[in-house]
């Protein structure tokens, strides 16, 4: 079973990494599997035996990482991850989260069928799976469980209820799934068909290439479970992760329902280097194929990108670095680039082969160790979004339902952020983030904003702001909700509540200058509070 992205799991993870613990995670690749999680804990736990250092904060992560992946670590330790009954988990987590919203928000849209049709979703909550949410009061509640038949094959699923209370929103549904998907596995691949939702890139407060922005989309995909090394003269690269998938996309476009097939590939040939490539192709739809059965697989493998005559693709690949300093408070460098389509017509003969006509920029810095303790630490990243990433000439735009799939923040614009983050107690962390953006109003010189569609006088949209996160990992009940570690139940008396509770809390400020190119300003405001439940009983087993 896979772990949703929003899942303070890849928190605590990180912060072992940070700390200097984990010897082979390749975090630029999610989501990742309970079960590699499970081995990721016991990797640290291992190190942290063998080092010198007292490090509380390290010691509470790995005791909350091993109650929530009990089960998995069960598994490792028995060495039976191979060998597994059947099994039943109908609620491995319940989650209710209230959103308040206020202020403009964000579109894309030039007009006609081609560049960019997209809105933003929530103002100042990117990166939600797409959930819908209006204006005001909003209520999310989530809930995932999961089924395994023997080692070979899971079925597993997260629903959402999502919006206002008191209206509907038009075109949203209010309840949708968020992560169902059925995945077979064998050995160290596992092969999974149902929504997908991926995180790629070093990335931390956008993803690049592609994130959880927009709603998990169906499709075909094929990865390890486990970093492994490649045969012969591959293995000197190092630990190797992949992430292959062939899925489909909306109807709400002209080219209705095209094809997406995308691969990434991330290897760590020394321990404080680490980088990785990825490539993704957009082809097909109603009335965009026009081409034969190897015509169709000619633009799966990027082999053939084809013609507008006989059906238009819109291609991404990209490639990042990213490097340790241990003598230097264990500072992370990192930097991605992305590129868009190629340069066939610009370089002729190779150009089809050159995916870097449009080419966007992010990167930054982290630094886990500000203070000895470890407990402090500080992000800077920047992103730099090329006027015609996302967009194309026809339909083939990077969005799905309506939410762009990569950098929330769309073409012709540029973000920094600023980020200091304490961990208060060794279960609750508090994280301040000053953020500036620009967005332009023009995707390239050839392709301006429609003035039909926004007017003659169009200016630079420029906006500042500030979010405060207060992060609780999930830690026994009674430490999260005070007063509800046990309930009284008739003739039983008062009786303990077998699950873990975790808390997220977030808000927002912010002042958009000329919002989506107009003349009028915004300000922006988010509030969100989540609890989080998860049970810790023994999973149904049988034999």
């Amino acid at each position: 079973m896979e772990i949703p992205l929003d899942s303070a799991i890849y928190d605590q993870l990180d912060t072992l990494d940070g700390l200097g613990y984990l010897d082979d995670y390749l975090s630029e690749v999610r989501p990742i599997s309970r079960v590699e999680a499970a081995r990721l804990t016991r990797e640290a736990e291992h190190n942290m035996d063998d080092s010198e250092r007292n490090d509380p904060l390290a010691r509470e992560m790995i005791f909350s990482l091993k109650a929530q992946l009990a089960d998995e670590i069960g598994w490792l330790r028995a060495n039976r991850e191979d060998d597994l009954p059947a099994m039943l988990q109908p609620v491995s987590r319940i989650e209710a989260q209230g959103i308040f919203s206020s202020g403009g928000s964000r579109y894309w849209n030039t007009g006609g069928t081609g560049g960019l049709h997209a809105v933003e979703d929530t103002p100042l909550l990117p990166n939600n799976d797409g959930l819908p949410t209006g204006a005001g009061t909003n209520e999310v509640v989530r809930w995932s469980g999961w089924a395994g038949f023997g080692s070979f094959l899971t079925g597993y699923g997260e629903g959402a209820g999502a919006g206002p209370v008191t209206h509907d929103l038009s075109n949203m549904a209010r309840l949708r799934p968020l992560g169902a998907e059925v995945v077979l596995s064998l050995g160290n691949k596992a092969i999974s068909f149902g929504q997908q939702e991926m995180w790629w890139g070093t990335g931390h407060f956008a993803a690049l290439s592609q994130s959880d922005n927009a709603a998990p989309f169906p499709a075909l995909r094929l990865q390890n479970v486990h970093p492994s090394l490649l045969p012969w003269f591959g293995k000197y690269l190092g630990q190797f992760r992949y992430n292959i998938f062939f899925g489909q996309l909306d109807g709400d476009r002209y080219w209705a329902h095209p094809w997406l097939c995308g691969q990434v590939f991330a290897f760590k040939p020394m321990p404080n280097f680490e980088f990785g490539v990825d490539h993704a192709i957009m082809f097909g739809g109603r009335n965009n194929d026009y081409y034969s059965l190897a015509g169709f697989f000619g633009r799966a493998t990027a082999f053939s990108t084809g013609s507008p005559s006989s059906g238009q693709t819109h291609s991404r690949a990209g490639i990042w670095l990213r490097l340790r300093f241990p003598k230097l408070r264990g500072l992370l460098v990192y930097q991605e680039i992305l590129g868009v389509d190629n340069l066939t017509y610009e370089i002729p003969g190779i150009g089809q082969f050159l995916p870097f006509l449009a080419v966007s920029y992010q990167g930054g810095f982290y630094l886990p160790y500000i203070t000895g303790d470890g407990r402090t630490d500080l992000r800077f990243e920047y992103a730099i979004l090329e006027p015609n990433m996302s967009t194309h000439s026809d339909s083939l735009y990077w969005e799905y339902n309506s939410y762009q799939m990569g950098d929330p923040l769309g073409p012709n614009a540029s973000e920094i952020d600023l980020a200091v983050g304490r961990w208060l107690r060794n279960d609750l962390k508090l994280t301040g983030d000053l953020f500036f953006t620009d967005r332009a109003p023009t995707w390239g010189s050839n392709t301006p904003y429609p003035a039909s569609v926004y007017g003659p006088a169009l200016v630079k949209e420029r906006s500042a702001g500030v979010a405060f996160d207060a992060l609780e990992i999930p830690v026994e009940i009674g430490r999260t909700i005070p007063g509800l570690a046990t309930v009284p139940i008739p003739l039983l008396g008062r009786v303990s509540i077998p699950a873990l509770g975790s808390a997220h809390a977030r808000v927002s400020f912010e002042y958009v200058d000329h919002l989506n190119y107009g003349n009028t300003a915004s300000f922006r405001t988010m509030l969100s509070i989540s609890i989080g439940l998860q049970p810790t009983h023994n999973t149904f087993t049988s034999h």
